[in-house]
Order: structure tokens, then C-alpha cells, then sequence
């Protein structure tokens, strides 16, 4: 397989484009480097299948997922990292979860009904669950969740949540979540962190960040970082039919090429890898496929103070980038370049904006006029955290020669990738960082860190229009009469742009013979595991 030669086409833009000047020939250099260390991991080789195995489930087998980070807290409510689902879900359940195409379906709730003014949202719950200490479900389980989630302190979700005035017990199964502005987007926020329920007996309890206590399919047993987490399956869960093995194993390895060995080598059962390691994967007779995914990789600003608190240094930022090199070069095509936190597939995406509209477009001339409009002819130098992942560092090291280009300068720092929103928003350290969106329910997910109170937002960088259009967004029962808002809420953001979108990830996902999935399975980004097993 020769990578090099047509990554290395692709990088300098096609016949059409102008060769780089000398900083954008360095840049081509340093991606390069990059390219050779992924293309020694390829090889040719036999395809391997899609399909999962076909031997019958073994309800005592030990399934072996491969992640490449731990979770930030085992308690949803405070939890900073969305790719934290992968471990929550496990032992958590939500109100509502999402079924293969994204549509909404019942899991704690049973039913959910808006009143006809929009005002309030009724939801009806399952009368056959229990926590995992021995605790009920019930309306008030419910209502002490979202209370917690909105009002603590700590929560990371409360911004969300503040549209919730008040929850009422109607009944022992039947919740009316009152509203004081529009919510369409709460039943699809419900099939995340904020819809997980915790046992209201553990809510207080100081350790429950790693000790959780949920109603899921499996409880937590051990929790060693940096490792490994294992769990151990709910003999009394309301839905035996989704529990398919005895143990579940989650371990931790940032390497692509030490994750795939562990497949090879019987070590694991399941993970994803870069797309340079597709062919390795493939010719050792495993099971590829791109992974579903909505997740964008996104250049994150810190927009509280120079010089990205200046509009135009953003602007110049995107012009900068190359993001259908970063696409083509890094990811070997498993991807596409985006101007928006939606991919092309998505429902709601707006077709205007795109990288190639000029507003949003590769362009390295236009970058220097902004950033000597603003006041740094000679560019600026910035602190660069780089999550520990091999993909983000690979693309860190690809955009740095890019900015290079400008004037700007980045001086790296790699950082743990669990901590990346602690370490950046919480404690506000580092100019800025590359970062992987993940997965989402409703389109306004993406954008709620634009609102004013986000924890992602700690520096309140909004608009009024911005504002107008988010709560806009939030008005109407379906995605016809949404879109119109929706796209002037994606428009709007643009005049924000504290956040670069580059491009939209579909990295392979790889498995092995011995994996049983449930009809209608699509391994994903982020993965959910009801119904997974493993064969005899």
C-alpha cells in the first residue's frame, strides 16, 4: 500500500494549488514523518468480513473492549467528558435511549409527551426496576436526579438544565418535568448523562465518582487507572435479554498498533484503531468496519484572553488550516472536511457552510491579512496541550507547521486526555488544544457551549443573536419545523467561531471472530454494548 506517495499528493492540495512557501514546506516535511511511522503499521493483504460471529452466545464469557482513555468520574452528574458514556452506560441506565438511525425509543421512560403549549413534559416510567443497592425507580428517583444534575455546584450539566423549573411526582411512575422556556431538545438529552440515573441512596455518598450505583446491566467491580475497569453483570436487571456475558472489561492502551495486537493476540475482543492500521487489521483476518460516528475534530480556543479573545485571530485560524489535508494525510480518508460541528450526513446540516465557501476556506494569504489587521504582522506564539491519543497527537503535529505558515507559533504540551476539559476549562491552563467532539443526540448538544454559564464556555464568549437563535432551535415537535432555526443557530456560531470544526471522524472499528452482535448493530465510535456477546 503506498501511503506516502498519495498522502503526500493530497497534502500539497492537488496539481492545482501553488507550491507552499518554505514554512509550508517544512510543514509538508513534518507530516510526512507522520505518515511514515502510520504506513510502516499497513500492509496488503485479504479482506476481512463485517459481519460478527455466528456460534452460540456463551452467557459465562468475559468480553474485552480496548478504549484509549479512562473516565474523568463514574458519577454523570459531574462527569466533564461525554466519551465517559462508553464506561457509564454499563452500569447506568438513561430515561430515553436512541435506536440505530438515531430516532428515540423507551428505556427507563416508557412514554414521554409534551403539553400542547410546550410548557411541560410528561414522562411515563417503568414499574420493574431497581438500583443496584436495593433502591426503587420510581418518579421520585427521577426528580431527585435532574434537581441534582441542575442545581449542584459541581454539576457540568446544570446550564442545559436550567429551562427545568420544576419536576413534580404525579404519580409512583409519572414525572411532569414543568419548563420556563422551549425544550425540544430535553427528550434527546435524556439518552446521555443527563437522563442517567444514579440510586438517590448513593447521591451523597463522597466516593461515588468511583464507586457508582446505577440500575444498569452490569456493576462496577474494579477500577484500576490507567488500566483497566471491570465489571460484573446485574443478575436481577429488568432486561436479561441485553446482558449477554458474565464479566465486561474495559481496558486502557493510547496506541492503535498495541490495540490491534491485542486482538491479534487474543488479549481483546474489541476496539477502534487509526486508519492507517485498516489493512494490518484486515490481513489478520479480523472484522473491519468504519465506525459510526458523528464525533468532529475540533481546534478548541481559549477565547478569555489574548490572542484568541480577538475574533479575527480565530477567523485567521481557520483560513490556516488544511482540513481536507487533515483528512486525507492523517486519517487516510476516514473522514470528511467540515466548517460545522455536524458531518454532511447529519439532518441538520446547513449547506452553506463549508470548507470550501470562502469564508471558511484553506488560506494561508488571507490568514496573515487578518492577523496584521489585529495587530501581530510577525504572528503570536501560544501554549498548545495535546491530549495524550495518538490520533490527536498526529494531528497536533500536522497543524503546528500549518500556523507555522502564518506566523503563529505553538509550543506543545501533552496532556492526559481524560483531564483535557479540567485541565482547560477548569483550571483554564493552555491557549488552546485539538480535540474529538463526541457522539450527540440533538444538533443544538453541539453548540449549547456558545450559551453564556457553559462549563465550556467559563470565559461567556456569546452573542445576543447567537442567544435568539439557540432557544429558537429548542421550539418545535419535529425536524421540519426545527431546521429553518437550526441552521441560523449554525450560522450564527460562525460569527463566534470559538471553536474551529475541521473534520468529520469515522475511524475504523475492529473486532474479532468470537463477537456476537444483536441485528442491526453498527460498531461505533462510541460504542454501546446491549445485546453483545461473545461465542462458546
Amino acid at each position: 500500500m503506498s501511503v506516502a506517495m498519495t498522502s503526500a499528493r493530497a497534502l500539497a492540495g492537488g496539481g492545482g494549488r501553488r507550491a507552499h512557501t518554505r514554512a509550508g514546506g517544512r510543514w509538508l516535511l513534518a507530516v510526512l514523518a507522520v505518515l511514515a511511522m502510520a504506513a510502516s503499521a499497513c500492509s496488503s493483504g485479504a479482506q476481512g468480513g463485517a459481519a460478527s460471529g455466528t456460534g452460540e452466545p456463551d452467557p459465562n464469557a468475559t468480553f474485552r473492549y480496548v478504549f484509549v482513555q479512562d473516565p474523568s468520574s463514574f458519577d454523570p452528574h459531574t462527569s466533564a467528558n461525554p466519551w465517559d458514556m462508553v464506561f457509564l452506560r454499563l452500569v447506568y441506565d438513561q430515561l430515553i435511549q436512541q435506536g440505530p438511525n438515531g430516532e428515540l425509543r423507551p428505556m427507563l421512560a416508557t412514554s414521554w409527551e409534551f403539553s400542547p403549549d410546550g410548557s411541560a413534559v410528561t414522562m411515563s416510567l417503568r414499574d420493574d426496576v431497581t438500583f443496584q443497592d436495593g433502591t426503587p425507580f420510581n418518579a421520585a428517583a427521577v426528580k431527585a436526579n435532574l434537581v441534582r444534575a441542575r442545581d449542584m455546584a459541581e454539576s457540568t450539566l446544570s446550564g442545559s438544565l436550567q429551562v427545568i423549573e420544576s419536576i413534580e411526582v404525579v404519580d409512583e411512575y409519572k414525572a411532569r418535568i414543568n419548563l420556563n422556556g422551549p425544550g425540544g431538545n430535553l427528550p434527546a438529552l435524556f439518552t446521555g448523562r443527563y437522563g442517567t440515573m444514579i440510586s438517590p441512596a448513593a447521591m451523597d455518598n463522597p466516593d461515588l465518582d468511583q464507586q457508582p450505583v446505577g440500575s444498569g446491566m452490569f456493576g462496577l467491580v474494579e477500577f484500576v487507572p490507567g488500566q483497566v475497569t471491570r465489571y460484573v453483570a446485574n443478575e436481577n436487571y429488568w432486561d436479561p435479554s441485553a446482558v449477554k456475558v458474565d464479566k465486561f472489561e474495559i481496558y486502557v492502551q493510547k496506541s492503535s498498533p498495541t490495540r490491534l495486537n491485542m486482538l491479534r493476540t487474543g488479549q481483546a475482543d474489541m476496539t477502534y484503531l487509526l486508519p492507517a492500521d485498516t489493512q494490518q487489521a484486515k490481513a489478520s483476518g479480523l472484522h473491519v468496519a468504519p465506525s459510526k460516528s458523528l464525533s468532529i475534530m475540533s481546534f478548541y480556543m481559549n477565547t478569555g484572553r489574548p490572542p484568541f479573545d480577538d475574533y479575527r485571530v480565530r477567523q485567521a485560524v481557520e483560513h490556516a488550516i488544511d482540513k481536507k489535508a487533515l483528512v486525507q494525510g492523517i486519517f487516510f480518508g476516514a473522514g470528511k472536511a467540515v466548517a460545522q460541528f455536524l458531518p454532511p450526513s447529519h439532518w441538520a446540516y446547513h449547506p452553506g457552510i463549508t470548507p470550501q465557501n470562502p469564508k471558511y476556506a484553506y488560506n494561508p494569504q488571507r490568514a496573515r491579512q487578518l492577523l496584521a489587521e489585529v495587530g501581530y504582522p510577525n504572528g503570536f506564539e501560544f501554549e498548545f496541550l495535546v491530549p495524550a491519543l495518538d490520533d490527536h497527537r498526529a494531528v497536533a503535529q500536522a497543524i503546528v507547521p500549518m500556523l507555522a505558515e502564518v506566523g503563529i507559533t505553538a509550543h506543545t504540551r501533552v496532556i492526559e486526555s481524560a483531564s483535557t476539559a479540567v485541565t482547560f476549562y477548569g483550571r483554564e491552563e493552555g491557549d488552546a488544544f485539538p480535540g474529538m467532539g463526541a457522539p450527540f443526540a440533538d444538533p443544538t448538544i453541539q453548540y449549547e457551549d456558545n450559551l453564556p454559564g457553559q462549563y465550556g464556555n467559563p470565559w461567556n464568549t456569546t452573542s445576543p443573536e447567537f442567544i435568539a437563535a439557540y432557544q429558537s432551535a429548542l421550539e418545535g415537535a419535529t425536524r421540519q419545523q426545527r431546521l429553518p432555526a437550526l441552521h441560523t443557530m449554525i450560522a450564527e456560531e460562525k460569527e463566534l467561531r470559538r471553536v474551529i470544526p475541521m473534520f468529520a471522524a469515522t475511524p475504523p472499528s475492529a473486532w474479532t471472530d468470537e463477537v456476537i452482535f444483536p441485528e442491526g448493530y453498527e460498531p461505533a465510535y462510541a460504542p454501546t454494548f446491549r445485546g453483545v456477546g461473545k461465542t462458546k
